[in-house]
């Protein structure tokens, strides 16, 4: 028997995986083992800021983005260095301050930041793992980590960040977003469908423009809701006064009255929202999860489309093209794709229209977003041993703010977390960059609490 310091399991390196790896170097002061799981080999990226088009641009301006919590200048400060290179170019910094920088380049600040975090901690040991996660079996206290390509791993605390997990089939012979094609077959085609009227359904079309597509572009959506632009410059947070309601439509009628009057004042109602954000979680848990679930059924596409805004150049080139005549935006739901020949058959039921109809095109891209999979072996796994259950709607596991996961007996598991996407359904507002930051770092500060050495023969490889 020996002291053994705590090993501590990320599994996930993207930016999730990434942000809670940084918290706990920054927030355990003693020595322990960090073990990060990633199966693409690529930290820091995940599907937000991996290997997508170099020209597809951040939704938030640089100023409001950062890894370090309390530090909510430090990306600006980054990528200030990364292009100034030390000759203090005047105003660029204020400049770079509202700007839309490109995805790739936050997720090699993300990168960087890791590693230089993980470096300076010369205490800690840090093994980075090459697999898929396909099981976590509670041990004694203390977890055992399951992969398809490397060795079991015992821990006794674990991060699931695995946000949406890795990419599923769509159940349709549709095209992922991010397939790659050809540019012969991007020229060739003469329309393309994209379902889904949210940001993915922007990067799609945008990459295919950029890539030479010419053709006609029919956008679906059963609500037809397209996402709105950043205010033409970055807006000051404004605070309103929401009405003690638990009723999902008494508070969106409030919010909607303020956004007008702050238009009508001169103010953007981009800060009405924004000044939402702080007090977001504590609305959404005060919620019934009848209520809960009536947001998600008839507000949700409204508010994505405020929410989720885009940067200004980018929102006028997609208005340009529905002005234009080369896209069309039809609502209704898709029931079915299927292949046919070099084409796609889609299956269309248009809103108010009992008569389903069928479309074809030469490319169709499944652009409905993403969300965590639940079906996955590791998930799966922490669920039928009860250490987990599924949170109400079903949008990922049920938990505590601070992302600690709760049982199916209600009672949180001690040493196990979810963090970011994963916790929407508990807490909604948590797939934004300040958001993952905060509840990372809160996940950290009360793992500091348990770092205590115990005496114990190590049983599994690390």
């Amino acid at each position: 028997m020996r002291k053994a310091p705590l090993t501590l399991c990320v599994v996930g390196g993207g930016f999730t995986g990434a942000a809670a790896a940084i918290a706990c170097l920054g927030r355990l002061d003693q020595p322990f083992r960090l073990v990060v799981v990633e199966p693409s080999g690529s930290l820091g990226r995940g599907v937000a800021y991996g290997a997508h088009h170099p020209l597809h641009l951040l939704n938030v301006r640089t100023r409001d983005l950062s890894i370090r919590a309390g530090q909510p200048g430090d990306f600006l400060n980054w990528a200030f260095r990364q292009l100034d290179q030390g000759e203090n170019h005047a105003g660029l910094h204020d400049g770079l301050a509202h700007t839309f920088l490109p995805r790739q380049l936050f997720g090699e600040y993300v990168r960087q930041r890791f590693f230089e975090t993980a470096e300076a901690r010369r205490d800690v040991e840090l093994k980075l793992v090459n697999a898929v996660a396909t099981a976590c079996v509670g041990d004694r206290g203390r977890f055992r980590l399951h992969f398809d390509r490397a060795e079991p791993i015992g821990a006794d605390i674990v991060l699931l960040a695995t946000a949406y997990g890795l990419p599923a089939s769509s159940g349709n012979a549709a095209l992922a977003p991010f397939d790659i094609l050809s540019r012969d077959q991007l020229i060739g085609a003469k329309s393309m469908a994209l379902i889904g009227s949210g940001l993915t359904m922007v990067d799609v079309l945008s990459s295919a423009r950029r890539d030479g597509f010419q053709g006609k572009v029919m956008v679906i959506s059963r609500r037809g809701q397209l996402p709105r632009p950043h205010a033409a410059k970055g807006v000051v947070p404004q605070q309103i006064g929401l009405p003690r309601s638990k009723r999902v439509a008494v508070l969106t009628s409030a919010v909607a009255i303020a956004c007008e009057a702050a238009e009508a004042h001169g103010t953007p109602w981009q800060a009405i929202m924004n000044g939402l954000r702080s007090s977001l979680q504590d609305i959404w848990q005060s919620l019934s999860v009848e209520e809960q679930a009536r947001f998600l059924r008839h507000v949700r596409p409204f508010w994505d489309a405020h929410r989720h805004r885009l940067p200004l150049e980018v929102h006028g080139r997609l208005q340009q093209e529905f002005s234009a005549g080369r896209a069309m935006l039809l609502r209704g739901g898709v029931t079915g794709v299927e292949r046919d020949g070099q084409g796609f058959k889609l299956t269309l039921q248009r809103r108010g229209s009992e008569k389903a109809e069928t479309m074809s095109a030469d490319l169709v891209f499944d652009c409905t977003g993403h969300r965590p999979d639940l079906a996955s072996p590791l998930i799966k796994s922490l669920l039928s041993q009860g250490l987990a259950r599924e949170d109400a709607h079903r949008l990922g596991l049920a938990v505590e703010r601070n992302g600690q996961v709760v049982g199916k007996d209600d009672a949180p598991t001690r040493g196990l977390f979810a963090l970011g996407p994963l916790c929407q359904g508990s807490l909604w507002e948590i797939t934004a960059v300040p958001e993952i930051v905060s509840q990372c770092d809160a996940a950290a500060q009360s793992l500091a609490t348990l770092q205590q050495p115990v005496s114990r023969a190590v049983e599994f490889s690390s």
